[in-house]
C-alpha cells in the first residue's frame, strides 16, 4: 500500500545549558513534524500546511529568545525537546496522523551537531 507524508519545519534561537557540563549558550534549534498517511486520502490533502506551520510557530514562541533551562520544564536535551514538540502537536491535532518529531541541534550558522526524532 501506498503512503504519502508531509513534513513541516520551523527553526527558532535559545540557550540552554546541561548541568555540571556546560556553560549557557545559544543554539538554533529545528522543528521537524512529519505526518504520514495511506492512499488515497481522504481528502485532496494530508494536513493544512499554513494551518500547522502557524501553529508550530505559536508552540516554539515561548521557547524563542529563551533560556531552555527555565522555560522548558524539563531539561533542555534534544530528546526532552522531541517530546515537548509532540505533546504539542497532538493537542493541537489530536485526529491527524502524526508520525514523528525531529529536533535538530545547529549552531548559529545553522550547521547541525545532532537530531533527536520521536516516533
Amino acid at each position: 500500500m501506498k503512503s504519502i507524508a508531509l513534513k513541516v519545519y520551523h527553526q527558532f534561537k535559545a540557550s540552554h545549558s546541561l548541568p555540571g557540563f556546560e556553560q549557557p549558550h545559544f543554539h538554533l534549534w529545528k522543528i521537524t513534524v512529519k505526518f504520514k498517511a495511506n492512499l488515497p486520502l481522504k481528502g485532496d490533502r494530508l494536513i493544512d500546511l499554513v494551518l500547522l506551520q502557524s501553529e508550530l510557530e505559536k508552540m516554539a514562541a515561548p521557547l524563542s529568545g529563551s533560556y531552555l533551562n527555565d522555560t522548558l520544564g524539563a531539561s533542555p536535551t534534544s530528546e526532552n525537546m522531541a517530546f515537548y514538540f509532540w505533546e504539542k502537536v497532538v493537542k493541537v491535532f489530536p485526529k491527524e496522523p502524526l508520525h514523528s518529531v525531529s529536533i535538530t541541534l545547529c549552531n548559529l550558522d545553522g550547521e547541525a551537531s545532532g537530531e533527536a526524532t520521536l516516533s
